[in-house]
Formats: C-alpha cells, sequence, structure tokens
C-alpha cells in the first residue's frame, strides 16, 4: 500500500482539488491521510519559507540583533551544523516579538534561494529524513506539488540549470522515499494557456506579478527572451513538457491525466482506480 500520493501539475490544472478529493477517497477507504497544500509551513518533507544559515551566518545575525538572542534561540533549530529557522511562521506567530528587520534578514538565507548545490543538498535529506518517519506512521501522505513544481521551477527558472541536472535531482527525490511506495498523479492541461489565463484571473494581482518576475527576471527567463505574462505562459508551456518526460522515467507508479477542464468526473473516476490498485 502507497503510503505517499504526489499531486502535480502546471497553476491551474487542478492540483488543488484533486489532492482534496484524493483525501476524501483515502479516508473513505478507512486510510488516515495527511494533506500538505503548496505554502504549508509544517510540510514534513518540503522547505516552505524557511532559512539554512551556517554558524558564522547565525553569528552575524546574533551580532545584528543582540535584543533577539532569547527569541532566536526558542526557534532554532540545529541539525548537522547549520541552522534553521522557519521564519514566516515565527513572524505569523510572533509578530510584536520581534522586529521586521530580523524576518527579512532570516529571508535572505531563505533555502529556495540558497546556490543550487547546497539547496539540492538540503532538499534530497529532508526527503530522505521525512521518508524514514513515515514508514513508522500511521498516515498516508497527500503532496501538493512539491516533488515536481517545486525542483523544476526553482532549478530552472532560478538556477538555469540543464535539464539533465534537474532530472538528476528529481531521481534522487525519487529514490529517497521510494521505500513508500508513492504514486503520483499529474494533472496535464491540453491548453496550459486557457488554464493559466483562467487562473490569472481567479488570483489576486499580485500573484501574476510575482510569477512573471520569477520567472522572465531572472537568467533562464532573459537568455530565452520571455517578457510578461505571455513569458510566463511559454515557461510554464516547457515545464509542462519538461515533467511528463520525467514522469517516464520515474521508479514508481504515475497517472497522468490529460484534460480540458470539464472531466472532472471521468479524472476522480481514473483516480479512484489509480490510489486502490
Amino acid at each position: 500500500m502507497s503510503k505517499l500520493i504526489l499531486i502535480e501539475g502546471i497553476p491551474g490544472s487542478g492540483k488543488t482539488s484533486t489532492a482534496r478529493f484524493v483525501c476524501d477517497r483515502l479516508a473513505q477507504q478507512g486510510q488516515q491521510p495527511a494533506l500538505f497544500l503548496e505554502g504549508d509551513w509544517n510540510h514534513p518533507a518540503d522547505y516552505e519559507s524557511v532559512a539554512c544559515l551556517e554558524q558564522s551566518e547565525y553569528a552575524g545575525l546574533q551580532e545584528q540583533f543582540p535584543t533577539c538572542l532569547d527569541f532566536l534561540s526558542q526557534h532554532a533549530e540545529l541539525k548537522n551544523g547549520e541552522w534553521f529557522f522557519s521564519y514566516r511562521k515565527m513572524q505569523h506567530e510572533n509578530p510584536e516579538q520581534a522586529p521586521d528587520a530580523l524576518f527579512e534578514a532570516l529571508a535572505h538565507f531563505e533555502i529556495y534561494d540558497l546556490p543550487a548545490e547546497k539547496h539540492q543538498r538540503l532538499m534530497r535529506q529532508s526527503w530522505r529524513n521525512f521518508a524514514g518517519r513515515a514508514l513508522d506512521d500511521d498516515f498516508t501522505y497527500v503532496f501538493e506539488c512539491c516533488f515536481l513544481q517545486n525542483p523544476t521551477t526553482t532549478l530552472l527558472a532560478r538556477h538555469n540549470l540543464p535539464v539533465e541536472a534537474i532530472y538528476q535531482h528529481v531521481r534522487a527525490l525519487a529514490d529517497a522515499i521510494q521505500p513508500l511506495q508513492p504514486r503520483l498523479i499529474y494533472l496535464a492541461p491540453q491548453n496550459p494557456r486557457a488554464a493559466l489565463e483562467h487562473v490569472r484571473a481567479e488570483r489576486p494581482k499580485e500573484w501574476a506579478d510575482y510569477v512573471t518576475g520569477y520567472l522572465t527576471g531572472q537568467e533562464f527567463g532573459k537568455t530565452r527572451g520571455l517578457d510578461g505574462f505571455e513569458g510566463v505562459i511559454q515557461f510554464y508551456e516547457m515545464r509542462q513538457k519538461l515533467e511528463v518526460q520525467l514522469l517516464r522515467d520515474l521508479p514508481f507508479q504515475s497517472l497522468m491525466l490529460e484534460h480540458s477542464g470539464k472531466e472532472w468526473q471521468r479524472c476522480n473516476d481514473e483516480i479512484s482506480t489509480f490510489i486502490n490498485i
């Protein structure tokens, strides 16, 4: 029996609704689903708004904010000689205990903004640790978007790594979770442009502005001439093709659902069969 269901696809493909549907189906089968959607500060495998500091960097932060030593100590987590801070969660839960400048300083060490080699090392270790813990508990985990979306977007858009390097990283994550007998559901809109335009209309303007800047304003986007939301569409069309290729080489079962955004009953029927195999 699988202990991990991964839900992947580009924005607007239906990941969140599908993840919730999967959880409902698992619960109906008598399992204990544990759902983690995109952006969850308590994610057991991925990092969300978490900073990683070397000892010297932590010492520098302490010197910069001497009145916050106790606060930092209370929230610091030491792993393998490096210090981890869930800085946005800290800020949300303790808005009056530290200045905003402290959280912005921590944000400079955001794991998703670290150099590619260090980022990949931390992510691989985190997924290995999660797999070890998950083997011994009673949950069936359902993860939205963190297995393919986050690595491909970060390593492609931010670090402009070759596709083969991205594949190697994703394969390392796949090997780490293989003991959980994972299954992956990939939602592939037949018309990515329509899906992206739909989600753009639904979400706040700040979402589109951030995504546009991230995907078009860094080395990958600049070298390929990506511009504006049209550039965002071009990026996600490329990303979907890359991820579909990756599916073929993963060492576990996957289900790819091509859809127009209107056949959800058919998709849900296929998903129900897939997670019952």
